[in-house]
This record gives structure tokens, C-alpha cells and sequence, in this order.
């Protein structure tokens, strides 16, 4: 009987020794694997901690460029300035083919004028009058040409283009101006967008 209890307690003691066993190699097992996602955090965190610093370089140099874009022009005064917004402005819409925009853009360069720049004036607004894109790029035409004088007086530094396109109302031609030398044909859009050439510049 002694015998048989201290055979019962040894295996008690054997299981238990071995259950401590499987029980701390459970527990290196789980610190192991927790060392590990540890580790794998961390490199995550550095990699988005790299990806957000690269795409912070991005975003800065995107708004230095803006930044150097927009200084690139400059006006004798606020109301040039805004004349010029406005005109590349509608500008851009007409090569987007957007005649909706141009409409509401051409609205915007009408109103910086006064009675005194008349010609502008009645271009601008003609632009405005109409939703149809032939129209406003008749009438656009009309007011790049009265325009040159305008930003010859007013531009005090940068360059301004003068690109003509020679197939623009059956084969007349017509002019305007951009702040970048590529065409970008505002009478024929993405039909003919690269049509045309610099001719002349404005500079200061």
C-alpha cells in the first residue's frame, strides 16, 4: 500500500514537473511570438513612418512648385493680376472644351474692367453671354488681341507667350497668350491641342 501511494505520488510529481515543462515552453513560445510581432510593429511603423516622410517631400515639393509657378509672373498691381487669373483661366476651360466654366470664368475677367478698357470689357462679356464654345473662342480671340497692349503695360516681371494657331477659323488664325511655351490650343481643345507655335514673347 505505502508502495502503490509512493508510486501515485511520484507520477503526480512527474506529470506536474512535466506540465511546468510544456507550460514554460508555452510560455517561450508566446514570448517568442510576441518578440516577434514586436518586431514586425516596428518595422511597419518604419516603413510608414519612411512612406508619410516621402510623401511629405512630395507634398512640399508639389507646393514649392506651385509656390514657384505662381511667382513667376508678377503684375503692376492687384488688378492685373486678377485680369491675368482670370484670362488663363478662362483659357484652361476653353482647351478643356468646358463652356460652362469659361462662362463663368469670362464673367469673373468682365467685372475687373471698367469703362475706361471698354474692348476688354466687351470681349470678356461676350464670352460670358454665351455657353456655345464657338462662340466664346470667336470672342476670346477678340480679346487676346486687344489684350497685348494691356499686358505689355502691366507685366513687371516673367515671360508671357504669344502662341498662334494658323488653322483656327477655317484657316484665319488666332492668337492668345500662355505662361508656359508648350501649346496647349485653346480654339480646337483636346481635338488639336498641341497645334500652333510661339510667335512672340512678353517680357520684363
Amino acid at each position: 500500500m505505502k508502495n502503490t501511494v509512493k508510486f501515485i505520488m511520484i507520477a503526480a510529481t512527474t506529470l506536474s514537473l512535466t506540465s511546468c515543462g510544456n507550460d514554460k515552453k508555452n510560455d517561450k513560445d508566446t514570448e517568442e511570438v510576441l518578440v516577434e510581432e514586436r518586431m514586425v510593429d516596428e518595422e511597419e511603423m518604419q516603413e510608414m513612418d519612411h512612406m508619410d516622410g516621402t510623401d511629405m517631400d512630395h507634398s512640399k515639393t508639389s507646393e514649392a512648385k506651385m509656390k514657384t509657378d505662381d511667382a513667376a509672373l508678377s503684375f503692376e498691381d492687384e488688378n492685373a493680376a486678377a485680369v491675368w487669373k482670370a484670362y488663363n483661366d478662362v483659357r484652361l476651360a476653353l482647351i478643356a472644351s468646358d463652356a460652362g466654366k469659361a462662362k463663368q470664368e469670362a464673367a469673373n475677367l468682365a467685372m475687373i474692367f471698367d469703362e475706361s478698357n471698354a474692348k476688354l470689357k466687351s470681349a470678356a462679356s461676350a464670352i460670358a453671354a454665351s455657353e456655345d464654345l464657338q462662340v466664346q473662342r470667336t470672342a476670346f480671340s477678340q480679346f487676346s488681341n486687344a489684350a497685348e497692349a494691356y499686358f505689355k503695360r502691366t507685366l513687371n516681371s516673367g515671360t508671357l507667350y504669344k502662341q498662334h494657331c494658323p488653322m483656327a477659323f477655317d484657316g484665319k488664325g488666332a492668337d492668345w497668350f500662355s505662361n508656359e511655351a508648350a501649346i496647349k490650343n485653346p480654339y480646337y481643345g483636346d481635338k488639336m491641342l498641341n497645334c500652333g507655335s510661339v510667335t512672340a514673347t512678353i517680357t520684363n
